[in-house]
């Protein structure tokens, strides 16, 4: 069976922040208890002139060398916040990065799963030997509607992430054979119009922790040899609606494999999980990019991570899907992670205030399926002048008769 997995990946974390305190302490909140409860320190956020296309192509730019470009044939972009509802944000990313013409490309929409299902064609696609040697690119970008003063305001942030995928993985190598599904019916969280998002957050709670048991079930009887929760994986990475959901999902399999103490499972959890929440704890709900950023954060946390160690990973798209698979670290994955200086660009973003955080979601709002807008760029006191001018970030440049040109900075 040939080897197939993540030969380069990268994340876009967003040009601004807000601190999780900050907002809690506007909306009457214990900022303590808010930030313990959710494991949120700062939530990501963008200016009116960047979405889910610049935010895709942003993550991509930099880890794609034009080798790359000419070994491409498949592009498959996830999100639940496409700018049009029949063209896919994937041809605008095309053509923002400068791809050749004889690529396929489309649009995976499953909620959070998103991402994960676009991996999933792809390797799929390169398992079969369709591919004939080329590569794929895969972009998980969302980010979150305006909620304001409600309980879920506090879990809500965005951010991107590119992942190529080849016979040549250097990142981690999945274990193709080896996954577990889990499908259901169910209103958790949804999205009815451009405008509107909707759910009830109990019943997404017990979608989520179904899906988990029964996709991870399912693995265990696809995975052709005995596993020990404890010892078969190294590392766990859980979807992420927030970061505080993974100590959740993690206590549930614990208990699953045998029941046990919270302090062995905190302590399981400490080891196994939390190294995964670096950048998830700084951008806030991951939706389609989570297990990528966990596998960032993971990768970059670690001081020594074996090659070979095993990752279980666990998806969950809204609606609902749950899917548990695992993959094997590579040699010299780490380094090539911290040659991204992730964390550098995350320092680099601009820390907002709950005034302009609510300016700027405001102003998005008024330019939903607008048919003509220029994004102000003179915001944020020219944020776009400080941070994006000649730096080479993908903007929405304006919106003609619903036309949408982007341009580089």
């Amino acid at each position: 069976m040939k080897s197939i997995g993540i030969e380069k990946i990268n994340i876009y974390g967003c040009s601004l922040f807000l601190k999780q305190e900050e907002l809690a302490k506007a909306r009457g909140k214990d900022p303590e208890r808010v930030v313990n409860d959710y494991l949120i320190n700062t939530r990501s956020l963008n200016p009116p002139y960047e979405d889910t296309v610049t935010m895709g192509a942003n993550a991509a730019r930099p880890i794609i060398t034009e080798k790359d470009k000419k070994d491409i044939e498949l592009l498959i972009a996830g999100t639940e916040g496409s700018v049009d509802f029949g063209k896919p944000i994937s041809t605008n990313i095309h053509s923002a990065l400068g791809l050749p013409n004889n690529i396929r490309n489309y649009e995976t929409k499953h909620a959070c799963y998103s991402g994960v299902a676009a991996l999933d064609s792809a390797i799929n696609w390169i398992a079969a030997g369709l591919n004939k040697g080329k590569k794929a690119l895969i972009i998980a970008t969302d980010f979150s509607r305006a909620h304001f003063g409600k309980d879920h305001e506090f879990v809500l942030g965005g951010t991107a992430a590119a992942v190529l995928v080849s016979e040549d993985p250097r990142i981690i190598e999945y274990e193709i054979d080896k996954k577990g599904v889990w499908t259901t019916d169910v209103y958790d969280t949804f999205r009815p119009s451009a405008r509107h998002e909707s759910g009830n957050n109990e019943v997404s709670l017990y979608s989520y922790i179904d899906a988990l048991e029964g996709a991870y079930k399912h693995y265990l009887q696809n995975a052709g040899e005995p596993v020990d929760f404890d010892t078969y994986f190294d590392y766990n990475i859980y979807h992420m609606p927030f970061p505080g959901m993974s100590f959740q999902a993690h206590r549930i399999l614990c208990n699953l494999s045998h029941p046990r103490k919270k302090s062995e499972i905190r302590e399981s959890f400490d080891k196994k999980v939390l190294p995964s929440l670096r950048y998830a704890m700084r951008v806030g709900s991951t939706y389609g990019a989570s297990n990528f950023v966990g596998l960032c954060g993971l990768l970059q946390s670690v001081d020594k991570i074996n090659e070979g160690s095993r990752i279980g990973f666990f998806s969950y798209g809204s609606g609902a899907i749950g899917e548990f698979y695992s993959a094997r670290v590579c040699k010299g994955a780490k380094t090539l992670i911290n040659e991204l200086d992730i964390d550098k660009k995350f320092d680099m973003r601009r820390e907002v205030s709950v005034d302009e955080y609510e300016m700027i979601e405001r102003t998005r709002e008024s330019y939903i399926e607008k048919e003509n807008f220029k994004p102000d760029f003179s915001i944020l006191d020219s944020w776009y002048d400080k941070h994006y001018k000649g730096n080479g970030f993908l903007v929405l440049k304006e919106v003609k008769d619903f036309y949408r040109k982007y341009e580089w900075s």
